[in-house]
């Protein structure tokens, strides 16, 4: 049975028995901030498993794209480790239970998927007598195929009882296939909880019945729930009767692909087969990542991204592909995938461009990477010692594009170590964007005021599309981080309401400002106006009277801000639409952030704007200004709207209904933002700057309205003044400049050739001091420092011959630059310049390093520098003492 059959008869299924068909979350999660990707079916349900807010059904089922990468070792090595995947499951909150979910489970999988009920198998926990008693006495199941086991292995989460967490827990059933003894040990005494591959867990039923306390006590829970999952490509690797995941039906052509480009045959080399398939999860995981609004980066989602995007590419280097390759899969992933997920084929281009883009910065160090990571293996190995040390790594990471995990995989491929902790002192910087990344990971059921609120209200009515001023009641209100039934003068408060005229940031617009005005003098002053989970928090202060629950307000935004942030919610959409016509299709949405003062833009593209293409751009979005379209929205169910052509956005989920703004004859978007009404009253556009965020993403910033005119006229102003200065007419300026710009570069070359002559002249007739049997020259050259250092070092080298040691050193007032170089015949057995470098660049408050035979430094403590000259033959001394001894 092929793959694409499993999930569309699953879906079906559960569909006929009362479930609400819900569409795979992001990767990304659309609604939990303590995830860093989406890792369980039941992730975008924790509000219904919690019973908190408005729940619209009480079944659901889905097929959901997940991400773990805590086993990443284990992929490609067994036969059902990934980092990507699909889980199917279905849910139920607080409507049916055990008999229903295990009665379904097992007509599913006897009826649509014809599994003979001989090849079955379940355990239970070994306490749930109920569960035991559905599949002995209900569904027939022998005592033999009933296995009772303990927390560990039938509870949810493993070991909660006795280790927690606190909060929603319980039970769990397993379903196993028996996939025949040709997977298995052969020992008598195989069964389910035998390692070997022979009985495989394809489903697991968890009963959430139970609130863990903090003395372990189990309390029942209000609301009991079902939560099952059954991972998809497992599913069909028992079905189709395949040794590994990876050579199931929708992974053999992306395996393939790599297999040919390899020039090996898959399932000739067992060290091939486990990179090709590792490739090919990868390949799979990357492209999804991006589809999902992922960008390489170094931290976070972007860090993890990064990391299987170039552990791929190491691995077809080891398989022999030398070239950029895996941006090829993206149109095999997209094929094999387009029945769940046509998005992914239908913005391959993009995607693939991207990966290409990060594959090349990749390559392009990787040579030298790979040779550093040789060498320092062959030291450690000539030295006795089993570690390498943080520094290497740091720099692996820092120059050659290595993360860590990366260059800890090869060099334990050699049976050595790296040093962690050395690594993570050279990267404090790293450290910190690890623990930023740590503050993701939490408590999926986390309480707070927003859980509270959530179990008081459902969401916000937004009326504020065509309206600035609406009546609303006083739902709910946070001082602090509680909530309290009313707030008087001075305090700060948010305010939830039961429906308001103010936006909620969200989509990338700002969050609207006004005020709330109610009985009794009653003024409150709205700073912000924040969106989450649908229900829209107004935060601010009570300028007067009290706010209390239950109370009608009334809601003033303030209009003029609101306007400007309109003129620049609507011109996003008209630079996307002149972007893709000048630069290409490729051109698509990143990101957005629209305020009252400003706007910016990010979009994909490997390069920046070139000056005619930037004029375009900022031409035809004012040229759709002055053309006065009238801006329409709509609300339309999901599938019409992209029959319609509307765009969507990558990473972006959407529900059943969708809000389409459409720019007549310019473009049509799937968007929630506020906007205007017309092109023409936002006046103009002008492009403030245009820079790269990350690998292949530009961002464009702007204004328009007001901000435009008064960019137009400082530049007027400084036109002005720059032709006052210079005594010319304003067409006479750029040519004057120009002029000026070309008479200040002749000076600047003959400055340089003046103090290069200086220089040598101070070398004319050096004066070499000798230490040990070498020629040693420490020099202070005065204010020559940069290239006319390193220059003077080259002369300095030649004339003291292959056993001589120079210290050169130039200053200024703020800063100190110091060469040493080091002849061959002393380099690099008795002496290295980097080590001498080091010792000396802290006298002056530096750092640096180098060649054996020539290394740089700098400092910020010229005052110093005599100091520091008079200990550099000492220094060199004792080098050279320790290399003779």
């Amino acid at each position: 049975m092929k793959t694409d059959d499993i999930r569309s008869k699953y879906l079906a299924f559960f569909s006929e028995r009362g479930a609400r068909v819900c569409p795979s979350d992001s990767l990304v999660p659309s609604n939990d901030p303590t995830l860093l990707f989406t890792g369980a079916g039941m992730n975008q349900f924790k509000d219904y498993f919690l019973g908190i807010g408005k729940m619209d059904f009480r079944r659901a089922t889905s097929c959901q794209r997940c991400m773990r990468t805590g086993d990443i070792m284990n992929v490609g090595v067994t036969p059902s480790h990934h980092t990507m995947f699909e889980m199917l499951g279905n849910f139920s909150f607080g409507d049916y239970f055990k008999q229903e979910a295990i009665e379904w489970a097992w007509e599913f999988l006897t009826g649509p998927m014809a599994i003979p009920e001989r090849l079955l198998q379940v355990s239970v926990h070994d306490s749930d007598d109920e569960a035991y008693g559905i599949w002995q006495k209900t569904i027939g199941l022998p005592e033999r195929r009933i296995t009772r086991l303990g927390d560990h292995d039938n509870f949810w989460p493993a070991d909660a009882p006795k280790l927690g967490p606190n909060g929603p827990c319980g039970p769990c059933t397993e379903i196993f296939y028996d996939r025949g003894e040709k997977y298995g040990c052969g020992a008598t005494t195989c069964d389910i909880t035998c390692e070997c591959r022979r009985y495989v867990e394809i489903w697991n039923l968890v009963f959430t019945q139970y609130d863990r306390q903090e003395d372990g006590k189990l309390d029942p829970l209000p609301q009991r729930n079902i939560d099952t999952g059954a991972g998809l490509e497992r599913f069909a690797a028992c079905l189709q009767d395949v040794p590994t995941n990876m050579d199931i039906d929708i992974f053999q052509p992306i395996v393939a692909a790599i297999s040919e480009r390899a020039g090996k045959t898959y399932g000739a080399d067992k060290e091939s087969d486990v990179l090709m398939r590792r490739v090919a999860d990868h390949a799979r995981a990357v492209t999804f990542c991006i589809a999902d609004g992922v960008l390489p980066a170094n931290s976070h989602r972007g860090y993890v991204l990064k990391r299987l995007l170039r552990r791929a590419v190491l691995d077809g280097r080891t398989i022999g592909i030398h070239e950029a390759f895996l941006h090829e899969l993206v149109g095999v992933v997209g094929e094999v995938m387009k029945a769940p997920y046509p998005e992914i084929s239908q913005r391959r281009e993009a995607i693939a461009s991207l990966v290409e883009l990060e594959e090349g910065k990749f390559l392009a160090t990787l040579d030298k990477g790979l040779s550093m990571i040789d060498l320092a293996i062959s030291r450690a190995k000539g030295t006795g010692h089993s570690v390498l040390d943080g520094a290497t790594a740091f720099t692996l990471y820092d120059t050659y594009g290595f993360p860590y995990e990366l260059a800890e995989e090869v060099v334990e491929r050699e049976g050595l170590s790296l040093d962690r902790e050395g690594f993570e002192e050279a990267l404090t910087e790293a450290k910190m964007r690890a623990r930023e990344g740590a503050k993701m990971q939490g408590d999926v059921f986390a309480k707070g005021p927003v859980t509270e609120v959530k179990k008081l209200t459902g969401e916000t009515s937004f009326c504020g599309y065509d309206r600035e001023e609406c009546s609303a009641k006083v739902i709910a209100l946070v001082s602090g981080e509680a909530l309290v039934d009313e707030a008087g003068a001075d305090a700060p408060v948010t305010v939830v309401l039961d429906q308001t005229a103010f936006y909620g940031e969200s989509g990338g617009q700002v969050g609207d400002s006004g005020i709330l005005v109610g009985p009794g003098n009653l003024v409150v002053e709205v700073d912000d106006t924040q969106k989450i989970d649908g229900i829209f928090f107004h935060v601010g202060k009570v300028e007067s009277g009290t706010i209390r629950v239950g109370e009608e307000v009334s809601c003033e935004v303030d209009g003029v801000r609101r306007t400007n942030i309109r003129r620049n919610h609507t011109v996003t959409h008209l630079l996307h639409k002149a972007l893709r016509e000048v630069v290409g299709d490729q051109a698509e949405q990143k990101g957005s952030y629209v305020a009252p003062d400003r706007m910016r833009f990010d979009f994909q593209h490997p390069q920046s704007l070139s000056s005619d293409e930037r004029r375009q751009v900022e031409e035809r979005v004012n040229h759709y200004i002055l053309e006065d379209h009238e801006v329409e929205t709509a609300l339309l169910p999901i599938e019409e709207a992209k029959k319609q052509g509307a765009v969507a956005l990558f990473g972006e989920k959407y529900g059943d209904e969708v809000r389409v703004v459409t720019v007549e004859g310019v473009s049509s978007e799937l968007c929630g933002g506020t906007h205007m009404h017309r092109t023409s009253p936002i006046g103009s556009f002008r492009i403030l700057a245009e820079e790269s965020i990350s690998a292949g993403v530009r961002r464009i910033e702007g204004v328009t309205g007001a901000a435009a005119y008064r960019v137009g006229r400082e530049e007027a102003d400084t036109i002005a003044s720059l032709c006052q200065d210079l005594k010319v007419g304003p067409d006479e300026v750029l040519n004057r400049v120009r002029s000026i710009l070309v008479e200040t570069k002749g000076l600047r070359k003959t400055t340089i050739i003046l103090k290069r002559e200086q220089v040598r002249g101070q070398l004319d007739d050096i004066e070499a001091m000798e230490i040990l049997g070498a020629r040693v020259l420490v020099k202070d050259l005065g204010g020559v420092l940069g290239k006319e250092l390193a220059d003077a070092a080259d002369i300095v080298k030649r004339k003291l011959g292959d056993d001589g040691v120079a210290v050169l050193a130039g200053s200024d007032t703020d800063k100190v630059g110091i060469v040493v170089t080091v002849g061959k015949n002393l380099c690099p057995k008795r002496l290295r310049a980097g080590d001498l470098v080091k010792q000396l660049a802290p006298m002056v408050g530096g750092g640096g390093g180098g060649r054996p035979d020539m290394a740089q430094a700098g400092g910020k403590s010229p005052e110093k520098l005599p100091d520091m000259l008079a200990a550099a033959p000492g220094i060199i001394e004792e080098a050279l003492k320790a290399s003779a001894g």
